[in-house]
């Protein structure tokens, strides 16, 4: 355990001495908007590399079964890539409320991911996270959102691997969304994401659809086209009377790097 919590601190720390600070939409500094609601996602990879291309499919499904833990899982189908093969990942997330006035709020999320991959000679990859969240809210629908933080690394006998995450997204109008998304890391999957997203249903508040494009940090061969489309729903619990507030944000895409 205490060897875990280094090992963040550490990504952190060498995330405020770098200067590439973007984004990333893949954890934020949210949960969904009540315990019984879910959120399921179809994302859509494609390389412009021709080979063992990132040509992924991924199915999300995310659930809120506390006030302050989502736990989900995604299936990831990459049949053009041996090196990263078929999975499924098991997912965490949690939120601590660090501070709250009016319309901001500052947030520590962390979480894991925990690949288990259909090739039973793969070993079981496994990531642990945090990252700092400043959220400003501008209206029902408007908003301005902050992510800093970093992930480790753990992969059979590979060296154990540290890097940076950051964030931007802003909301500016009832339906769009600008988002920009930073991995620090080699290798196929880890670099900048920037898009946009439209949310195409419920005045604004649901069925998000992500388009963006992504600048491999180590060649424009390994760049990646992003589509993503999600939906938010109730799956077990009581609705209950909201307004929009309850939405904010909550259906938007989270990307999760390949590389992870």
């Amino acid at each position: 355990m205490k060897k875990n919590l280094l090992t963040i601190l550490l990504a952190l720390m060498a995330l405020q001495a770098s200067s590439q600070i973007s984004f990333f939409n893949m954890p934020n500094p949210d949960m969904l908007p009540d315990v019984g609601y879910a959120y399921a996602e179809l994302d859509v990879y494609r390389s412009l590399k021709g080979n063992d291309p990132v040509n992924a499919t991924v199915t999300r499904l995310s659930v809120q079964a506390t006030p302050f833990l989502e736990v989900g899982t995604n299936f990831w189908f990459n049949p053009d890539h041996p090196q990263d093969p078929n999975r499924f990942v098991l997912a965490t997330k949690w939120k601590i409320n660090l501070f709250h006035k009016k319309t901001i709020t500052l947030s520590l999320s962390p979480g894991s991911w925990s690949s288990i991959y259909f090739d039973k000679e793969t070993p079981m990859k496994n990531i642990i996270y945090t990252f700092l969240g400043f959220n400003h809210e501008e209206g029902p629908k408007a908003y301005t959102r902050f992510m800093f933080g970093g992930y480790t690394k753990y992969w059979g006998d590979n060296p154990v691997q540290y890097g940076a995450i950051a964030g931007f997204e802003h909301r500016f109008s009832d339906k769009l969304e600008f988002v920009t998304d930073y991995f620090q890391g080699s290798g196929e999957g880890f670099g900048l994401a920037t898009g946009i997203v439209f949310y195409a249903a419920e005045q604004g508040h649901n069925l998000p659809l992500y388009f963006a494009y992504q600048f491999d940090n180590d060649s424009r061969a390994n760049d990646v086209f992003l589509f993503e489309i999600g939906w938010l729903f109730r799956m077990f619990g009581r609705n209950k009377q909201t307004n929009g507030a309850l939405y904010q944000r909550q259906s938007s895409p989270q990307r999760m790097t390949a590389g992870f």
